[in-house]
């Protein structure tokens, strides 16, 4: 696999200029057997900006940089696009409100719908839960209105 990381950096670095605001970029790579992913983290004094709404400012700035490098490289590349570490927190806050859920479906024996999520919030939701002997998740609406429901079995 080729490491692109200098040209990332360097795309990245640009793109966030030309929105005039001021970021430190840091790519990191993780390799495997069947795709490296990229792992582009930005520092800035004013992340809120950058991520937008439940993280969407940063999934659109992060598909945006994809296409471009899509463009520029010839091919796809695995990115993933954080400001501050805000992926990481987020993930946090949805694992507690899974488990608070959990607890609450189990002792009520009621499905509660969470709040609406984007995709790969909901993704994070089902899977933290697939196993679970106890609960089922499901989809529920659409558009920006989707959410999770949590359901005993």
């Amino acid at each position: 696999m080729t490491d692109h990381s200098v040209v990332i950096t360097s795309a990245t670095q640009n793109f966030i200029a030309k929105l005039g605001l001021p970021a430190e970029v840091t790519v990191a790579t993780q390799y495997d057997s069947t795709n490296d992913l990229y792992q582009i983290l930005l520092t800035t004094t004013d992340p809120a900006l950058l991520i937008g709404f439940h993280g969407e400012t940063l999934s659109s700035i992060q598909l945006i940089l994809g296409q471009h490098l899509h463009a520029q490289l010839g091919e796809w590349l695995n990115l993933s696009l954080n400001v501050n570490d805000y992926r990481e927190r987020r993930e946090s806050a949805i694992n507690t409100l899974i488990q608070n859920t959990v607890t609450q479906v189990l002792s009520t024996k009621q499905p509660h719908v969470l709040p609406p999520m984007p995709a790969s919030e909901r993704r994070l939701v089902h899977m933290y839960l697939a196993d679970h002997p106890q609960v089922s998740t499901a989809s529920d609406g659409v558009g920006r209105s989707r959410s999770v429901v949590i359901s005993p079995k």
